[in-house]
This record gives C-alpha cells, structure tokens and sequence, in this order.
C-alpha cells in the first residue's frame, strides 16, 4: 500500500513537472535589470508567460554593463593626446554598448517591416515588442501600420561613437567641468524640477531649470541617446540619418551633427565646431 501511494505521488509530481517545464527552464533575461522604467515594456498582459519572456529577449541590452569606474582626474594629465585617449577610452564602451542595443533593435524592427510587406502573420509576441518600442520611443499609435514604423525606425538607429564622443568632450570640456565631475554630466542635460540636478552658477534669475544628476556615466549617455532619438527638437538629425540609409551611406559623426542645431543656442557656430572637433581628433576616436 505504501509503495502505491509512493508511486501515485511521483506520477502527480511528474504530471506536475511536465507541465510547468516550458517556464521553469526559462533563463534569466540578461541585461535586462539595465532598462531604464521608461524602456520596460507596460503591454504584456495578453501574452503567455513564454511570450512575455521572449519580449524581453527581444528589448534587453546585447552587451553587458561596463565595469564601473570613477571619473578619472583629466585636470592632472598634462600631456593633451593621453588626456583625450584616456576620455574617450572612459566612454567609448558605454556609448558602443547603447549602439549595439538599438542595432539589435532595429534589425528585429526591418524583419517584422519586411513581414508586413509580404503580409505575413504578425505574431502577438511581435506586436508586444513593436508596441513597446513606439511606448520607449514616445510615439503614440493606435494601429501600427508601414507609415509608423518606418517613423519608428528612424528613431530606433545608432548615433556615431565619433558625434557622441565629441560633443561629450565638448560639452564637459574633456571631463572636467563641475558638472561632469559631480553629476556625469556630460552633455549639458537639463531637467526641470526642483532638487532634481544641479544648479548653475549662471543660471538666469526667472528660470528654474537644473542641470541634471547621473549616478553614472551609463545613465548619462542612456539619456542623451533617449533625448536624440526620441524628441521633436532633432527631427532633423533623424531626417539626416533616415535620409543615408535611405541612400545607402554611411551614417557618420560629422554629417550628423548638421543635425544639431537646436541642441546649442550657437546653432551654426555650434555645428561647425562639433564637426571640426570630429575631424581634428579622428585618429584618437578610431583607434
């Protein structure tokens, strides 16, 4: 009697197993405690737990988070060529790691276009990640349709390491400014609520605007890229860059940044001098 009631346990137990095998040999998604909120997914409810997983495959980073390090001390280094090397050699794996990310995006975006075309079935896991990429990418669509997501994929692209590299060193002056070395600062990024960032000493009596905190340079480029890639003020660095793939042309740092003339109240002067930058220091941000 006993040795039954063992084995009517053990088959409940493998009946038991059986069924949750699909989810219970699921891996961790990788990368994806790297997702800012704002690139978490909020339309999974419809999925099965294995669709929902392979969504978050599909939206987590390819490449894994830098080892942290602090700021290096570039006020120290004399010598100006290792000071710019030891810059971009600081940043360089952050901005390649955002890159490869949209670059795994984007290609799973040119499939499920090219399917459309084809008008092959769309998989409800595809809509999920198509729907959460318009959401990332803060476009508002009730139907997806080729109009918008070829919209989507003009947001959903690299920028150059040469542009972001250049306009970091730019905008921190090589690493040094206050802001880059008590916030990560790199690029001037604002925000607009009180306590939120940094206050600047020059900062016009009337306005209200801080410049912003990072807890670490990831944050700060992630930033940068969401700001280029996602907001109505670079439209045009975005009709740019559409415009070279559409030609088939590389998609490189100097032509982009005729792109960003809202970025600096310069504007022109501004360009000229991001550009200039990139084609004085190339040797340095190729190697």
């Amino acid at each position: 009697m006993v040795l039954k009631r063992i084995s009517i346990l053990v088959f409940w137990l493998a009946v038991a197993a059986a069924a949750l095998s699909p989810f219970s040999e699921l891996e961790p998604v990788k990368q994806l405690d790297s997702l800012e909120e704002w690139q978490k997914p909020s339309r999974l409810t419809a999925l099965n737990e294995a669709d929902k997983k392979k969504v978050l495959q599909r939206l987590a980073y390819t490449q894994p988070m830098p080892v942290f390090s602090s700021l290096p001390d570039f006020d120290s280094i004399a010598d100006t060529t290792e000071k710019k090397r030891l810059f971009f050699n600081y940043l360089r794996p952050y901005v390649k790691r955002e890159n490869a990310r949209l670059r795994s995006l984007r290609q799973q975006l040119l499939d499920i276009r090219d399917k459309k075309q084809k008008r092959l079935r769309i998989s409800l896991e595809e809509y999920a990640f198509l729907y959460s990429l318009y959401d990332e990418f803060r476009m508002d669509v009730a139907e997806s349709d080729i109009t918008m997501l070829d919209e989507l994929l003009e947001r959903v692209d690299v920028i150059p390491d040469t542009l972001v590299l250049m306009q970091a060193a730019n905008e921190s002056a090589w690493g040094t400014s206050r802001f880059a070395i008590e916030g990560y600062n790199f690029f001037g990024q604002w925000c607009f609520r009180e306590g939120c960032g940094m206050v600047p000493q020059s900062r016009v009596e009337g306005s209200y605007h801080e410049v912003a905190k990072f807890n670490s340079p990831a944050a700060s480029i992630k930033s940068y890229f969401y700001n280029l890639n996602t907001f109505h003020t670079y439209d045009h660095l975005r009709d740019i860059r559409a415009r070279l793939r559409e030609e088939g042309k590389p998609v490189r740092g100097e032509v982009l940044a005729a792109g960003l003339g809202a970025y600096s109240e310069r504007g022109e002067e501004y360009i000229a001098e991001i550009s200039g930058m990139i084609r004085f220091n190339r040797k340095l941000l190729e190697e």
